[in-house]
This record gives structure tokens, C-alpha cells and sequence, in this order.
């Protein structure tokens, strides 16, 4: 068994790699955001998020520029636990085959991580008794995600995964196509849920609005092109979807408190 605190940042992973692990790997967002890669696509991560990779899935932690996260994560075989544990972290193992965010709620997802912080200063402490309370703690983190998985209903479960497939697919539409003219309709049409229950689910599973995201996508694009001395501002502003260079002014002063210029003139 392995436990340990986990610090993403934009230096993590910036190639985009996966790996694999012969046991299973819980992992528990605690602050902050950013992304997990996996075999299937790449998914924001909010504190609260539940991650489980089985035996042999591909998966990796990245942040955007700005972004960074804090985690606990665990990785155990169903033997390191009681018989009982064991049998709870195979349906657990079971449910991240179809998703590898774990259908619980925010709450059950904070409580988890608490109860494998502790866990971790347990296992990494030389008291007397250590290991058994860190396995103690564990076991009873595992409890209250299968306790709480269990509770909603297949078809409910199967809806919650298709509405998130949704929120992933849009936050990867806006990173491709923010040089455009973005349209929630365009959202829309990529999965189950309509107008109002994409804004609301978006909001709740990245914590800003489309908008907001779009924006910060725009202004990260337009700062790398600035850095990198490509074209003029006005070429800038219109590569990366502001309608004009005044629009443009306007929402990079509001964004970094100067202005387009003047922040160019402080860059090495």
C-alpha cells in the first residue's frame, strides 16, 4: 500500500504521458484544479473529485498554465485490506471501468480525502501502532465510497456519466475551437443535456461559467502568441476569437490589471 500527498502543477506533466500501475490508485482532489488524463479522454478535476484507475488503466495528472491542484492518492491491492475491504474495492474497481470519476457526492468526496490525509501521516509516522491506524482509516474511506456509490440507482448513474462525458467534451470543444465564434448550442448538441442543465452541471464540475473558461483559454493563447512575438496585437487579438483589438484591451487589462503592451514590455 502507498500513500502519499500529491502536487500538481504546470511543470507535472507537461508531455501529456500515461502510466499504469499493477494495483488500484484512488485518487482524491482536495484544492485548486486542473485535468487527469486517461486511456479515454482528458477530465477536469475539482476538489471533491473521486478518481479510481484499476489494475492497468492509463491515466496521469496535468494542469492548464495558471492551474495547479493538491491530492491525496492511494494505491492498494484488494489483498493489502480485511477480506471484506477487499471485496468493496473490486465493485469500486468495477464502477471506474465505465468512468474513472467516481459517481459520489462532494461531500463523500472531501470526508475520503480527510480520512486519507490522515491516513498518510499514520503510515508515514513512527509511532507505535502507525500502520495499523493508517490501514484503519483506509478501510473506512473505501467504506464510505462504496456505501456512497451504491446508493444511486444504475439508470441515475448512467445519466450523471453521460451529462459529465458531456462537461469533458465541451471543456475539450472550447480548447479546440476558442478561435471561433463559441456557441452554447454548440454544447448542446454534444450530449444529453440541454441549455439549462449544461450551464448549471459546467458550473458545478469546474466551478466557473462557459464563459469564464472560454476567456481563460483566449488570454493563455493570446499571452503564448504575444511571448512568442507573433504578429501584432491586432493579429493576436483576432487569432485567438476577440471580435477587436479594443475588445481585446478591455478583457486583458480586466483579466492581468495592465494593458496588452505594457505587459508585453515586462516579458524576458
Amino acid at each position: 500500500m502507498i500513500l502519499l500527498a500529491f502536487q500538481a502543477h504546470a511543470l507535472t506533466n507537461p508531455t501529456g504521458n500515461r502510466h499504469v500501475h499493477n494495483d488500484i490508485e484512488f485518487l482524491v482532489v482536495q484544492r485548486g484544479r486542473g485535468r487527469q488524463l486517461t486511456g479515454t479522454g482528458d477530465i477536469p478535476c475539482v476538489p471533491g473529485d473521486v478518481f479510481v484507475y484499476p489494475i492497468g488503466c492509463p491515466h496521469m495528472s496535468a494542469t492548464g498554465r495558471d492551474e495547479t491542484f493538491s491530492a491525496v492518492v492511494l494505491n492498494v491491492a484488494s489483498g493489502e485490506l480485511p477480506a471484506e475491504a477487499g471485496v468493496l474495492l473490486g465493485r469500486i474497481s468495477d464502477l471506474a471501468a465505465q468512468s474513472n470519476r467516481l459517481p459520489v457526492r462532494s461531500s463523500t468526496g472531501q470526508r475520503v480525502a480527510a480520512l486519507l490525509h490522515r491516513a498518510e501521516r499514520e503510515w508515514t509516522s513512527s509511532a507505535l501502532g502507525a500502520r495499523p491506524a493508517a490501514q484503519a482509516l483506509v478501510v473506512e474511506a473505501v467504506v464510505a465510497l462504496a456505501r456512497d456509490a451504491q446508493q444511486a440507482p444504475t439508470a441515475d448513474a448512467d445519466a450523471v456519466a453521460a451529462g459529465n462525458r458531456q462537461i469533458d467534451q465541451a471543456c475539450r470543444w472550447l480548447e479546440d475551437y476558442y478561435m471561433t465564434p463559441v456557441r452554447v448550442a454548440d454544447l448542446v448538441a454534444l450530449g444529453p443535456l440541454g441549455r439549462s442543465q449544461l450551464l448549471a452541471r459546467f458550473r458545478a464540475r469546474t466551478g466557473r461559467t462557459i464563459g469564464d473558461v472560454l476567456l481563460d483559454i483566449r488570454l493563455r493563447e493570446a499571452q503564448r502568441m504575444m511571448r512568442a512575438r507573433r504578429g501584432t496585437l491586432l493579429d493576436v487579438s483576432l487569432a485567438c476569437g476577440f471580435g477587436s483589438q479594443s475588445h481585446f484591451n478591455h478583457r486583458f487589462r480586466a483579466a492581468t490589471g495592465s494593458s496588452p503592451s505594457a505587459w508585453l514590455s515586462g516579458q524576458p
